[in-house]
């Protein structure tokens, strides 16, 4: 990582980032790290605009140390290169860094944990212009809902930082629902993501207008 020269409230704070992943691999705050082989912090450019966020780490990831390089890995890699995009034009993390036993979704414990002590600290630090949520996990704690992804993906939501900025936030099918749907037809979940993906690949490039407003609206909360 490359340290900014100045001080910026509106850029990532990549030192501080070095410093939280570093801390990070350390942590035996909850169980799920008995039952790993290493913590999973990110993989990507921590200055990069869009902020993809995951549930957790699957076998693959925990014996390399890298977010989505397995089956489902490769699938996102495909999607974003569909719209000319590469991991280094993404921040990639998970609600949870170590993988949960037989790849089950955390608990809400686990979650809480985690995000307490990590996420939150990471998206303190982090100045992403997108957000997308992979699958159920992630969406419903970003937005502090109990709705699904069926439901809730294609639509973008504002998002506010800690730092006052504002993302945009896009929930879309993970990639290993993906896999597990594997049909092409019309309306399906890889017809529905191909959609989701150019959309935010427009706002991105500028070739679409930013989504949602540049502050929430007075007394509005950061999430809904």
């Amino acid at each position: 990582m490359t340290t900014p020269e100045r001080a910026d409230l509106w850029a990532p704070d990549l030192r501080a980032l070095d410093e939280l992943e570093r801390e990070n691999k350390g942590c035996h705050a909850c169980p799920l790290r008995a039952g790993c082989l290493q913590v999973v912090v990110s993989d990507g450019n921590p200055a990069a605009d869009l902020l993809i966020i995951g549930e957790g780490p699957g076998g693959d990831e925990d014996r390399t140390g890298r977010p989505f390089v397995g089956r489902a890995g490769q699938l996102l890699d495909r999607i974003l290169a569909g719209v000319g995009l590469e991991r280094h034009d993404t921040y990639i993390t998970n609600i949870v860094k170590c993988r949960p036993p037989a790849n089950r979704a955390p608990t809400p414990p686990e979650i809480q944990t985690c995000t307490e002590l990590w996420l939150d600290r990471q998206l303190a630090l982090l100045r992403p212009k997108v957000i997308v949520t992979m699958g159920n996990t992630p969406t419903r704690h970003l937005l502090g809902t109990a709705q699904g992804i069926t439901r809730l993906r294609g639509q973008w939501h504002p998002y506010r930082l800690p730092s006052g900025a504002m993302a945009a936030l896009m929930p879309m099918f993970h990639p290993a629902y993906l896999l597990r749907n594997d049909t092409r037809v019309k309306g399906g979940p890889k017809s529905l993501t191909w959609a989701d993906i150019q959309e935010v690949a427009g706002v991105l490039r500028g070739e679409r207008p930013f989504p949602v407003p540049a502050t929430p609206p007075e007394g509005q909360s950061p999430l809904f």
